[in-house]
């Protein structure tokens, strides 16, 4: 057995102590946590899907590391069926090879850099198709593009990477570039992905509402509209926080952050305007 089998067989286990079942808390970042999530998402996605209260028992990733993702948990506790992709070689040969030694026989890992042409094909070719728990979505660039285009899965709760250095009110992404490459773009790291605003402008097309970001300022989650009626939408306005990294460790407040890239193209999509 490899280090990362038993890195992710100790998370496994301090994971289940973490769980919080049936809590009536509302507040989605009083209930985060992390188990194998990069910052604290595992707790807030428990917490929806323990709302939900019938799970479906599937999920699907774009963008992820063998022992730190947003769905990990749910293949590890959970056990999830589902779909982890990324357009690293190493990152899904390392995953192949210890999901097999954790017996994760429903998880499936796929090597390719996804586009909004091929993303729909390589879900269903999965034979993942129709309703699913979960839809994780950080590729560090055509997050935007790529939701809009998904179209043969219903998620029932979307987990998305959003850029704080758009700010709250912009309703912007980077234009749809299918080699986008975030550092190469621009060595900042600043420039990629889309606003909040643009996610939940977006959302409310697909028939969802935004129930809040984490508290790190990196992920949004929006849920169906029909589900959790006793978790609130909120605003972009109102729920947006700052990308703590950049602001409390790098030392640039957002006004510095959109300076650093006001050279860069972005694509109004308020009314789809430009797609």
């Amino acid at each position: 057995m490899n280090k990362l089998y038993f890195k992710i067989k100790l998370k496994q286990w301090l994971g289940k102590l973490k769980v919080r079942r049936g809590t009536a808390e509302r507040a989605i970042n009083r209930q985060e946590y992390r188990v194998f999530s990069q910052h604290r998402e595992d707790g807030i996605i428990d917490y929806l899907l323990n709302a939900i209260d019938d799970d479906i028992g599937k999920f699907v990733e774009f963008g992820f590391a063998p022992d730190q993702c947003n769905c990990l948990n749910l293949a590890v506790n959970r056990k999830f069926s589902g779909l982890f992709m990324d357009g690293s070689e190493t990152i899904c040969s390392n995953a192949v090879t210890t999901y097999k030694q954790l017996n994760l026989t429903g998880v499936q890992v796929q090597n390719a850099f996804i586009n909004r042409d091929n993303l729909n094909a390589l879900i269903s070719d999965a034979g993942i198709t129709g309703e699913i728990d979960v839809l994780s979505l950080d590729v560090d660039g055509n997050d935007y593009w790529l939701w809009q285009a998904l179209d043969g899965i219903d998620p029932r709760i979307v987990v998305i990477e959003y850029n704080a250095t758009f700010g709250p009110d912009d309703k912007v992404s980077i234009p749809y570039d299918p080699t986008f490459v975030r550092y190469d773009a621009h060595p900042s790291g600043f420039y990629h992905g889309c606003s909040l605003s643009a996610i939940e402008n977006l959302g409310k097309l697909k028939g969802y509402k935004l129930v809040g970001v984490d508290e790190t300022g990196v992920d949004a989650f929006l849920v169906k509209q029909n589900l959790c009626p006793d978790i609130p939408a909120v605003s972009a306005a109102d729920c947006f926080k700052d990308n703590r990294g950049r602001v409390k460790y790098k030392k640039l407040s957002r006004a510095e952050q959109r300076a650093v890239i006001s050279d860069m193209p972005v694509v109004d999509v308020a009314d789809n305007e430009g797609v």
